[in-house]
């Protein structure tokens, strides 16, 4: 349910009504209404033409990963991290003025 969450949110941040989705889509508006609701299972083409018409894209990922494959994808979703290093002293981590500067 999430997903079909995200199309709507998608649709309504772009100021799109599900007509005008419709029509950047090549649907009828009942099918993105159907679809947005649960009501209906979209394709693999029919989100294709959905997500196309949003500028934005479905990614699936196998439920478990890792190594490089996992390393790429959070790359791709912008979760990866900077590694954790020690902490040596606070200066290595604030710089606090003196004044002579």
């Amino acid at each position: 349910m999430e997903f079909l969450k995200a199309i709507r949110e998608l649709r309504r941040d772009r100021g799109l009504t599900q007509a005008a989705l419709a029509d950047l889509a090549g649907m009828h508006q009942s099918d993105i209404s159907m679809i947005e609701s649960g009501k209906s299972n979209a394709s693999a083409e029919t989100l294709h033409s959905i997500c196309a018409a949003l500028d934005c894209e479905v990614i699936l990922v196998p439920r478990r990963i890792g190594g490089d494959v996992q390393r790429m994808v959070d790359r791709h979703l912008n979760r990866h991290q900077e590694p954790m290093r020690p902490v040596m002293s606070v200066a290595d981590e604030m710089r606090i003025p003196d004044g002579t500067d």
